[in-house]
């Protein structure tokens, strides 16, 4: 297990690398600005090569001090009380509740709260890959962020918040009130029918009110218009939203209904 970070000397330039459904975002960014470049991976089978040719040929691993920041999409996570910090405890709830097809790599980071650790696994040739490309390097987890987002937008508006990430086969929910986070869990969907099925069950079950929750939903393998569609008749307040390439507002709103 290990934490995710590295210290290293600052540098005017920095690259954000995004897992999308069908390959990678990429944002470089420069004193002048940012670049940003997208690479479809078409099968599982074309990474890491195509991903290692692609940073190689705009000679991004050649820079000295680059700082790099990988986005990751984990499709196991999960959120521990703060006074569980033993690694092979942790480990040991990840074999127990997950099945593996090889070895994975764990880790853990404090969630801004401070009362809470999130914890995501990655097999541990990719984490092995990108490590060998980038020295200085930092991997989060975009379900690490959408929590700690999710907590601290709940706070500002002083009601329930609900987030919902729809990327590739997942659902990630994250639900918190106003102090605390409630709920964050991953689905597995296999028709466009098992969204509303999971996500208004969870609004049951936490007794939650759909005329006052704001839920905002992050399509990335979803039409939007069919997820205002669905949701519309339930969710009084929904929300559609981007992924960024930022970690501490990974967000951004485009449309309010």
């Amino acid at each position: 297990m290990q934490e995710s970070g590295n210290k290293s000397q600052i540098s005017l330039h920095s690259l954000s690398i995004r897992t999308v459904p069908d390959g990678f975002s990429f944002c470089f960014f420069t004193a002048k600005g940012f670049i940003l470049k997208n690479l479809k991976i078409p099968t599982k089978f074309d990474f890491p090569e195509r991903f290692e040719n692609f940073v190689q040929s705009r000679g991004w691993t050649e820079k000295e001090n680059l700082q790099v920041t990988i986005i990751d999409f984990a499709d196991h996570f999960m959120v521990l009380p703060e006074k569980i910090t033993d690694e092979e405890q942790i480990r040991t709830f990840f074999d127990f509740q997950f099945q593996h097809d090889e070895a994975n790599q764990i880790f853990t980071v404090p969630m801004n709260n401070r009362k809470l650790l999130f914890s995501w696994e990655i097999p541990d040739s990719r984490n092995q890959h990108f490590k060998k490309l980038f020295p200085h390097l930092t991997i989060l987890s975009s379900a690490y962020l959408l929590a700690n987002w999710t907590i601290r937008e709940a706070s500002n508006s002083q009601k329930p918040y609900l987030v919902a990430h729809l990327f590739g086969k997942y659902m990630h929910i994250f639900v918190a009130d106003t102090q605390n986070l409630l709920f964050a869990n991953s689905f597995k969907i296999k028709t466009i029918q098992e969204i509303p099925y999971f996500l208004l069950r969870c609004i049951d079950q936490l007794s939650l009110n759909p005329l006052q929750t704001r839920c905002t939903f992050c399509c990335e393998s979803v039409s939007e218009q069919n997820i205002t569609d669905i949701f519309k008749p339930y969710i009084k307040n929904i929300e559609l939203a981007t992924f960024t390439h930022q970690a501490e507002d990974p967000l951004h709103i485009t449309d309010i209904n």
